[in-house]
């Protein structure tokens, strides 16, 4: 009796194309962006200057790391970002600043979620990628313990 085994796959069905992850990548990093702008508009507070420095110099380092690998395709803010961001630009003071960090510890935990999913058992066909993504995944939760800090102080 002959058998046959395949150690390619090892039980894994990889389904995601690069396109099923970098779109929405994209759209989440664009979002990031306009929530760091809005972070640099808070004056009156130190923490959110070395807070939105290190979340900068984090994602070019990112962004650098990533077109290494493949480009980035140009996104708009979705519907739901677009909302959010007018919810926030309703909003002034001490609520302002609760509300934007709210939405960036959201936008963390979406990118984060984005990175689990890629690299996870039915993630990216792309083993570059998907070994990439799951590199990242410490990097976006220590940016995500972060905003989580300076909620809890602010």
């Amino acid at each position: 009796m002959v058998m046959f085994t395949s150690c390619e796959k090892q039980g894994r069905d990889y389904k995601l194309e690069r396109n099923d992850f970098l779109y929405p990548l994209a759209g989440i990093i664009e979002y990031q962006q306009v929530l760091d702008t809005e972070i640099s508009k808070i004056q009156d507070q130190p923490a959110f200057a070395s807070f939105l420095a290190q979340r900068r110099e984090d994602m070019a380092s990112y962004i650098t790391e990533m077109e290494s690998i493949c480009s980035l395709p140009k996104a708009g803010l979705t519907a739901e970002a677009q909302t959010k961001l007018l919810n926030l630009q309703n909003s002034q003071g001490a609520g302002f600043n609760k509300l934007l960090l709210r939405l960036v510890m959201e936008a963390d935990e979406d990118l984060i979620g984005l990175h689990v999913k890629a690299s996870g058992s039915a993630g990216l066909k792309d083993t570059e990628l998907r070994q990439w993504t799951a590199e990242k995944i410490p990097m976006l939760t220590k940016r995500l313990d972060a905003s989580q800090t300076l909620w809890h102080t602010k």
